[in-house]
């Protein structure tokens, strides 16, 4: 990603807003925000600073080699390409596109 789509606590490019004010309602159904290198495949839930699991996407407790930019704080303004918001439920790392597909109805 590029420092032009991020900022401090959640990512705002157009991919992360294809599902509107999605991110809490997801927490209370159990999908955790996440995020994944398309890469490698290594997932991370979205911690607070305090380790606790976050309600939010938060990019401050997020693997320093993910990293490639932090302002003059140390706080993260850029990933590396290919770094994707999306949600954790069970095991499995959902992307945004993938839950809006989900049936809710039950």
């Amino acid at each position: 990603m590029h420092s032009s789509e991020l900022t401090h606590d959640r990512i705002t490019s157009p991919a992360y807003r294809e599902i509107p004010e999605m991110t809490a309602g997801a927490a209370i159904l159990g999908f955790l925000p996440a995020f994944r290198d398309l890469d490698s495949q290594e997932t991370h839930l979205s911690v607070n600073l305090d380790g606790s699991l976050s309600a939010v996407h938060l990019l401050d407790s997020l693997p320093d080699h993910w990293v490639v930019e932090r302002d003059e704080e140390g706080r993260i303004t850029a990933l590396k390409e290919g770094i994707i918001a999306g949600f954790m439920r069970h095991g499995r790392f959902f992307t945004r596109a993938e839950l809006a597909r989900l049936p809710w109805d039950g």
